[in-house]
């Protein structure tokens, strides 16, 4: 009983598997995911701030140069979050095709 116990433990056990050797392919295509969900997180967050600040926060009728310049920062950001998240999904899989090896007689 439990010698059985021990060879199902064993074969679900993921430190005694044989690690799994990616492609370099495989390595590209996973580092663009990471990259995609992480700018994409940050833009969230960001614009999920931009709407409590603008809903939720009361604002004063003249707004201090401080909050001026942290807003302008903001939205240089966003703007660059934007094209750079654009930039990564259109540009997504057009550098690493492989070549055609078709030769033409």
């Amino acid at each position: 009983m439990v010698a059985r116990f021990l060879k199902l433990m064993s074969s679900t056990n993921v430190l005694l598997r044989p690690p799994v050797i990616k492609t370099p392919e495989q390595q590209h295509a996973g580092l663009i995911v990471f990259v995609g969900r992480l700018m994409s997180i940050c833009f969230s967050f960001t614009v999920m701030a931009f709407i409590y600040g603008i809903l939720f926060v009361d604002q004063p009728t003249e707004q201090a140069p401080t909050d001026a310049q942290l807003i302008d920062l903001l939205s240089t950001l966003l703007v660059f979050l934007t094209g750079t998240l654009s930039g990564l999904v259109a540009s997504n899989g057009l550098k690493s095709k492989p070549s055609s090896s078709a030769s033409t007689d």
